[in-house]
This record gives structure tokens, sequence and C-alpha cells, in this order.
């Protein structure tokens, strides 16, 4: 949509009528404004905003100077000023829509969608026959995941312009995101009628996306990258395939070149600053979830990722506005309802606290309930499987009876098991004589036979055709990784796998009574090793302590 985008802004108000009764222009005033008009139209802004000033200085009755330097103004990214110079062209000029369009223009490129929204909706509710405000106004919708919204307001236009590619564009992508992918195939055909395109392979990637064929996304996605890379929302979009496909790394850079183009794009703000978060980079993500914030203000995630960030940089008071909209836009949201109750905890709100955790236990027993693996709390299935070395059996009870047990569930060709190796082995290395660590080795994740992680790209695994290769898999696993715990396998029914819901990889923290008192996925942005290591810590303190009072 940029391209098309950009067509609709250029408009510039070199002439305009100045209020009744202003004075007759002078020599050097009509002079200077030739002169920061030249300036203009050879793309020196900062040179031809300074002749602007000047031109103020002389007469600031004239609308054209205030609304030429607001145009001078967003091409050097100073929206702030623009906007305010529009408002002085507004009221020598009250209600002119061409100042009104760029005005709304204007908040959009300063990143306050909600604001220009607004204006451009009242633009179209004033001209609704107007096409070009009404696509404006489709295009706003869609930044800010207005989906229902765009659907409303093109559907009418595509039956009177049923060629109008940015209009097949917007409601394609529009239905698909809405998962309504049997309405947006007529106009993904008829972008292709048109021959191949960037567009047309970006429609594509974005059905598989919402079909959760994530490789076969990212493979779209980067050929139409290669045809136009800076199609709007294109390198978004790749970015969250690749972080579906267990390729933060590969996410990050799409996320940003997104940004280059477009820094309001919700999206690529979100994922990153989650990113970027989850790495403990807190002063680079505050910039980035505050801009997702801007954008969609009633976002649930953007809220509470900013409010998680503000507490890892310590600024309780202002995480706690984020935290509470967080719960309000998204009430069953425990990890919300957590946040806000650590953020209580800091402000020394003792009942807030109290009914913040409370509503959070409550949640997560939900939770618990709805997830067919066993939730925190709960017993642990137990299992016998045997060691990929001595063949041995290995029983959950045997281990848990000496102690806390890490139980961790991976495969080779789960990137995301293998990105946590390292934590696992560090972890190891600082409990291992106090806690029992075991491997259980299941379905390949990304075998050649299902979808391939972009970061399996040196990686080709076929699935096991019995229990042998199994084996095999997991020694070969062990000793790529050098884990230094024992590993089991899992059956060819793979029963174990099944009654933990472990698939692609989890870790679970059981207790020595057999009860798991911590659980999490491996993925980055799920696995945090800090929170482990303090779940382990004190469940070995616990079990130190009571060994000691039984031993009396």
């Amino acid at each position: 949509m940029r391209r098309i985008r950009n067509s609709l802004i250029v408009w510039m108000l070199c002439s305009a009528s100045s209020p009744a009764g202003a004075q007759t222009l002078q020599p050097d005033f009509a002079s200077l404004a030739r002169q920061a008009m030249e300036l203009q139209a050879a793309g020196r802004y900062a040179e031809a905003a300074d002749a602007y000033r000047e031109l103020e200085k002389l007469d600031s009755t004239q609308v054209a100077t205030h609304v030429n330097l607001a145009i001078v103004l967003v091409q050097l990214g100073r929206f702030d000023e623009a906007i305010v110079e529009y408002g002085l062209a507004d009221k020598l000029l009250p209600n002119d829509p061409r100042i009104a369009l760029n005005t709304a223009l204007a908040y959009e490129k300063a990143g306050n969608l909600a604001e220009a929204q607004r204006r451009f909706a009242a633009l179209h509710s004033a001209s609704p026959d107007d096409s070009k405000i009404t696509k404006l106004l489709a295009d706003c919708d869609l930044q800010m995941g207005r989906d229902e919204e765009v659907i409303k307001l093109l559907t009418p236009i595509e039956k009177s312009a049923p060629d109008d590619p940015a209009v097949a564009y917007m409601l394609g992508m529009a239905l698909l995101r809405q998962q309504r992918v049997d309405e947006a195939q007529p106009r993904l055909d008829r972008i292709l009628r048109n021959g191949d395109s960037p567009e047309a392979r970006f429609l594509l990637g974005a059905r598989l996306f919402e079909s959760g064929d994530y490789p076969a996304a990212v493979a779209q996605f980067q050929s139409a990258a290669q045809l136009e890379p800076d199609l709007p929302l294109l390198q978004s979009f790749l970015g969250q395939a690749l972080l579906n496909t267990g390729d933060p790394d590969a996410a990050a850079a799409a996320f940003r070149k997104e940004l280059a183009a477009n820094p309001n794009d919700f999206a690529a703000n979100l994922r990153l600053g989650q990113i970027l978060l989850v790495r403990k980079e807190d002063s680079d993500a505050k910039a980035l979830l505050e801009s997702a914030v801007r954008v969609r203000p009633e976002s649930p995630e953007a809220n509470l990722g900013l409010a998680e960030c503000l507490v890892g940089l310590n600024h309780f008071v202002a995480a706690r506005p984020y935290a509470e909209a967080a719960v309000k836009a998204a009430p069953d949201s425990g990890e919300a309802h957590q946040t806000l109750a650590a953020i209580y905890r800091d402000l020394r709100m003792p009942d807030a606290e109290a009914r913040e955790r409370a509503r959070a236990a409550t949640l997560a027993a939900k939770l618990k309930n709805a997830d067919p693996g066993p939730g925190v709390n709960t017993a642990a299935p137990d299992f016998e499987l045997a060691d990929a070395v001595s063949g041995e059996t290995i029983s959950l009870t045997q281990l848990r009876d000496k102690g806390p047990v890490v139980l961790v569930f991976g495969s080779y060709t789960c990137p995301n098991f293998r990105a946590a190796a390292e934590s696992l082995k560090d972890l190891y290395r600082r409990y291992g004589t106090r806690a029992h660590f075991l491997l259980v080795y299941i379905r390949e994740a990304h075998a050649t036979d299902n979808w391939q992680s972009t970061r399996n790209s040196d990686l080709e695994i076929s699935p096991p055709a019995n229990a042998s290769e199994k084996k095999d898999h997991a020694l070969m696993c062990s000793r790529k990784l050098h884990l230094p715990f024992p590993a089991v396998v899992d059956g060819m029914d793979n029963k174990v796998e099944a009654a933990y819901n472990a698939w692609p990889s989890r870790l679970f923290l059981i207790d020595s009574s057999g009860i798991v008192r911590y659980r999490t996925r491996l993925t980055e942005l799920d696995f945090h090793g800090n929170e482990v290591e303090s779940v382990l810590g004190r469940l070995v303190k616990n079990e130190k302590t009571s060994a000691a009072v039984t031993n009396k």
C-alpha cells in the first residue's frame, strides 16, 4: 500500500487564498516565496523550511505559507511541528478539505493513527463518495487492525471499481486476517490476472500465513521481497512467519526493515519489542512497545509488553496504567493480572496486590483444566522409558524419590530446544548434584516429512521408522548438543509426549512428591532461564529443609 498511499499524498497548496482583507504582498515577500518554493521543489527541505519561517515573520496571514511549511516539515520528519502549521492554516481558512486531508496524513505519519483515523472518518462522512478519502480511511483502519471496517468501507467501492488494485489488495488482506479465505480468493485472483507482482506474491504468502503454513509463507514473502522489498506490511508479515518457524534473529531483521520504512507498523513494533524484552534489552524494547501502544492504544499485548518493560526498568509508577489497561482489555489474561500484582506489590498496595494475585490464580486454574498436559500444582504423569545409552528403564518415580526433577522434552530438529540447550547445561552445572535432569526425546519437530524451520536449512532428518532409529536420533542430539544429563526415548506411540502435551518442546519442574511446580514452552518468548532457576532453587532449598527436618 505504500506505493498506492504515496500516490494519494501528492498535494501541495502552492497558492492559496488569504483571508478576506489581507494586505497585498510586498515585493520582498513575493521574491522570498518564489525562493522557498524553488527550494521545496528541489528537495532542499531544511532550507525551504527556513525560508517559510522568514515568510511567516513578514506576514503570518498567508495560508499557503503555513501549508507549504507544514509539507516540508513532514518531509523532514518533524510531524508535530507540521501539525501545528496545519492548525494555523485551518484557523485562517476554516474547514478547507485540503488542509483537513493533509492534517490527517500528518497525524498518520506521526504514528497517531487513532487521531488520523478520526480525521479521515470525518472527511469520509462529509464526502462519502470520494474514493480517495475512502481508501485512505481504509488504509488507516487496516494498519490499526480494524479489518471489519476495511471490509465495510471497500466492498461498495469494489462494485463500482472492480479493477482497482488498491481496493483488491486491502480488501483481500482484511478478509485473510478475518480467516475469510474463500472470500479473499477472488480478490487475489483479480490481482494475479494482471500478471506476477509483489502484491500477488504477498497475498499468496498471507493466505499461507493465515492457514498456519509458515515455512511456505516465508518462501512467498521472500519472493515478493525480491521484487519489492519495501512493500508495506511485507517485512512485518515475513518477520511474524519467521518467528513462527523458530527463527527470532531473522524475524528481528525483517521487523527492523519494516520499521525503517514504516515506523508505525504495529506488529513489527510489538514483536520486535517482545524479542528485545526477552533478551533483557529493556531500553531498546521500550521505544518499540511505546510505538505499538500509540498505534493501537487498546491492545492488551502492547500494553502488557510495555508494562513488563517498565517493570524491568524499575519504573513501577509508569508501568501501572499500562498493566491496568491490559487487564481491562483482556480480563482473562493471567499474565496481565500477575504483572499488575507485582506492580502493586512494589507500590505497596497490599489489598490491590492480593486481589490481582487471587484473580491470576483463578485464571491459572482454568488454564490448567483447559490444557491437556499437566498443569502447575497437579500430579506429573509417571512413565517408564529406556535410557538411550544403556537401555535401562528409567521411571519418573525412581528419579523424584531422590529429589526434584528437571524434565525436558524435545528433539534435535526443534530450533527452540537447541537454542535452550546452553541454558539447560548451565542449570545442570549449578544444580546437577541436587536435582535430576532428564531429556525425553520425542517426535521430530521439523523432520523432512513436515514443514521445515528456517533455522534448519542445514538439517535434513527423516522421521524415525522404528524405535531403533528414534534412539539413534536421541544419541545424535545428546552428542551434538553436548548434553551432560541422560536421555530416554519416548515410544513410537508418543504416549509420554501426549500425556505431557509436550510437542514440539517443553520443560517441567517436578518436586519429590511428583507435583508439577513449573512448566514452560521453550520458544524464545516463553522460555526464561532465570525463572526456571528461581523455581528450581526454591525446590532444592525446600527439599534440603524437608530432609533436615526428617532426619531430626
